[in-house]
């Protein structure tokens, strides 16, 4: 395990249960609140993985994981990405929080022990989405969007959730990234990886 890390893993000892690990580790972080939206994201992603016929355990473990990155201040995100030699894109360095994902990726592999790419490439790009990416990847992505219990009404959340619900994946995603797309003259970065995977589901 990384020296970086330590400071997050005190006596953190796997046992091969992924949700009592991650139980210890965000209980030792004090980080309750990730640890109650990685639940929530877990079961949605469950949920939508049986509904679609798909490898639950695969996406249960990318929902386990994708946050698991929190734990460091966001201030420390890019200086930490710096360090493990993550490869940082100009774009990123407008929002240090952009990172996240990466860094969520490298953590997965580094402290819990995942080589699984289908799991760590679903956490790599769980908050932007990207190009060619399969199914683990766009259920992780759309069960982290429709997890969150926003106040008010949020119309492009209730449509992407009904397309998921009507087995039309791609639709859902594209609902979600239009409404970024929608905002990107207000945002601090709409990522380079946001805009590609936009792109190919319009060009499908």
């Amino acid at each position: 395990m990384n020296d970086i890390f330590s400071c997050y893993t005190g006596n953190l000892v796997l046992s091969g249960d992924m949700r009592k690990d991650i139980h210890a580790f965000f209980s030792q972080n004090n980080d309750l609140r990730t640890l109650n939206h990685t639940l929530e994201v877990a079961n949605e992603a469950i949920r939508i993985a049986q509904l679609y016929g798909f490898d639950s355990q695969k996406v249960e473990y990318a929902a386990l994981l994708h946050d698991i990155s929190n734990v460091i201040p966001i201030s420390k995100m890019l200086e930490v990405a710096e360090r493990l030699s993550i490869e940082v894109l100009e774009e990123e360095y407008k929002y240090d929080r952009s990172v996240h994902q990466k860094l969520s990726r490298y953590m997965a592999q580094d402290i819990f022990e995942i080589n699984d790419e289908e799991i760590l490439s679903a956490i790599e790009s769980h908050t932007t989405h990207k190009p060619n990416s399969h199914m683990t990847d766009k259920i992780l992505f759309v069960s982290d969007k429709i997890s969150w219990n926003l106040p008010g009404e949020h119309p492009y959340l209730i449509e992407t959730r009904e397309e998921v619900n009507r087995l039309e994946m791609d639709k859902a995603i594209l609902i979600y990234l239009n409404h970024i797309w929608d905002q990107r003259n207000t945002l601090k970065l709409v990522h380079p990886w946001l805009i590609k995977a936009r792109e190919e589901l319009l060009e499908a």
